[in-house]
């Protein structure tokens, strides 16, 4: 039988086990909270953080993260951005050499403003590693709604194995050779999905919506290409795909506070109350360190940078925006 590996059965993590687990893939996946492991061993549910979704007896749960790289060639690293260091920190003399790290997590290191990529390779040089990135709310892949995404590996064979490893009907992987953009797109869109947010809260319609997920495209192609990413990945699942995602439905996390942000035209009480995992908010500065070391113009990002963490009102903001000069659109394919 086919074996996954994962680390990390929050509600996306328990949504991807379900998918390797339909693909007949035998899952372990570890879990930092007890109970957690002991719903998924005993209730076949994992009751904290997907309670209405039965688990497959093919899913299993560990406290031990040593068991799941023993027990599995490729394992799904779905811990949160900031937080993807310290476990690569923690597993570093563990990793065997045919373990392959499946990078799932969207965002930037805030400290360094590195890619989750660069993160691994500083940390652990010889680990070998994929992306696994695009549109996909976790509660819909759980429920076997059609999700296409991502699947990138810098070897193609892998990228191939990888996506009939894990891919069902309604779980469809595109794959590609180019890991960069993947990245780029899964990260930098949830900015841009807290500046469509903004504008639906503060009422000021769908063209200046549409405005901002095109221009935000654009700023995140301009980076993907800086660091090598390719321009025809940013068109595909985890870039474009991605971004209409995040940046138009309300159940994203990113998009539902940008609108918060919007209603009241300030961040500063909502940032300091916030008690969910809206990974928008620590990107944006992390997008702008990355962005000026590569002296790229990245103006909707730094614009929400500032309405996030140095008091700008959303108003002037705003004024900002639409007082930049006229200029080409600067799309180059």
């Amino acid at each position: 039988m086919k074996k996954i590996g994962l680390i990390g059965a929050g509600i996306w993590g328990t949504g991807l086990a379900l998918t390797a687990a339909r693909a007949g893939c035998e899952v372990l996946a570890w879990a930092l909270e007890p109970e957690v492991v002991f719903a998924i061993n005993r209730q076949h549910c994992n009751t904290v953080y997907l309670p209405d979704i039965p688990l497959p007896d093919s899913i299993k749960a560990t406290q031990n993260i040593n068991e799941v790289l023993d027990f599995a060639d490729n394992v799904l690293l779905v811990v949160s951005a900031q937080h993807t260091r310290s476990v690569i920190e923690q597993i570093k003399d563990m990793i065997h050499p045919n373990n392959r790290l499946i990078l799932c997590a969207k965002g930037i290191e805030l400290n360094t403003g590195c890619l989750l990529s660069e993160v691994v390779k500083q940390v652990c040089p010889a680990a070998k590693i994929a992306v696994l990135s695009g549109p996909g709310f976790a509660h819909e892949v759980a429920l076997m709604k059609p999700t296409a995404t991502t699947l990138a590996c810098e070897e193609e064979h892998c990228a191939a194995d990888l996506a009939e490893m894990i891919g069902t009907k309604f779980f469809r992987p595109y794959t590609t050779t180019d890991i960069i953009a993947p990245q780029i797109g899964g990260s930098v869109k949830n900015v841009i999905a807290l500046a469509t947010g903004a504008v639906e809260g503060a009422g000021l319609g769908d063209n200046a919506r549409a405005a901002l997920i095109c221009r935000g495209l654009h700023e995140m192609t301009c980076l993907a290409k800086a660091l090598g990413g390719h321009m025809r990945t940013m068109m595909g699942m985890s870039g474009l795909g991605d971004l209409v995602l995040t940046a138009t439905a309300t159940q994203s996390r990113n998009f539902s506070f940008g609108y918060e942000v919007g209603r009241l035209g300030t961040a500063k009480t909502l940032i300091e109350n916030n008690n969910k995992t809206v990974e928008g908010i620590l990107t944006a500065p992390a997008v702008i360190k990355r962005a000026k070391e590569l002296n790229i113009e990245m103006p909707i990002c730094e614009i929400v940078n500032n309405v996030l963490f140095n008091g700008m009102p959303l108003k002037d903001a705003i004024d900002g925006l639409l007082s930049r000069p006229f200029k080409d659109e600067g799309f180059q394919f």
